[in-house]
């Protein structure tokens, strides 16, 4: 029986993927579980899909662009029990996996917060540390009664039957933050705990912060009045 689902949304993603895959199964055999890796290839034009297959990975296509798509494509696939979500340039740490799913007892969602942990250097623009992210926090807090520090981490791990239970909606980058609307409305427990976050070097980051930004927003805003 499966017990941990690691979902990876992936766009040309070859060259760090791997790193990824490997850590999430090293930390299913310190944690001494089964569990499986499914890596949501979002149309690649290099060779992640192959790659990602080759390191032990179930790949799965999603045709439909977007961060949001990506994941619940991935989501809807997970056979485990618990199901973290992380990105699969390296960025976020694998091996912290134990940390998560220790920390899972009494809670129906462990997030990590990048901002009570550690930034290491050139790992996230000065806008988005400053501004984007805290504002966006901040948002989230005051609508929706969270105690949330950092809304935008993309490291989070919950239990499936609680997701079994949310219709999503979004499909880009605003999913970060329907994720904690959904739980908050639902009145799942959400814990946050300390991680790190890498610089991933030689490449640009996917997010575009003003576009981006204003539709967390206005989705913030939006689904304040939708049942």
């Amino acid at each position: 029986m499966i017990e941990i689902s690691v979902v990876i949304p992936c766009f040309n993603e070859e060259v760090n993927i791997t790193k990824c895959i490997s850590k999430a199964y090293k930390s299913f055999e310190m944690l001494g579980v089964c569990g499986e890796v499914i890596v949501v290839d979002n149309n690649s034009t290099d060779m992640s899909a192959e790659v990602a297959k080759r390191a032990g990975a179930k790949v799965v296509l999603c045709n439909q662009m977007g961060y949001g798509y990506a994941l619940r494509k991935g989501i809807e696939n997970a056979l485990g029990k618990f199901i973290i979500i992380g990105d699969g340039d390296d960025s976020y740490d694998f091996l912290e996996i134990p940390n998560f799913y220790n920390s899972m007892q009494g809670f129906d969602m462990v997030t990590g917060t990048r901002l009570k942990g550690v930034i290491h250097k050139g790992a996230m623009p000065f806008l988005h540390r400053y501004l984007g992210t805290p504002v966006l926090t901040f948002v989230l807090n005051l609508l929706y009664k969270t105690r949330i520090s950092d809304s935008q981490c993309g490291m989070r791990m919950f239990r499936k039957e609680c997701v079994e239970k949310i219709k999503f909606r979004t499909g880009g980058m605003e999913f970060a933050s329907e994720l904690f609307v959904e739980f908050a409305k639902h009145n799942f427990s959400i814990k946050e705990i300390p991680i790190h976050l890498y610089a991933v070097n030689g490449r640009k980051s996917k997010l575009n912060p003003i576009r981006d930004g204003l539709r967390h927003l206005f989705y913030l805003i939006s689904a304040l009045h939708r049942i």
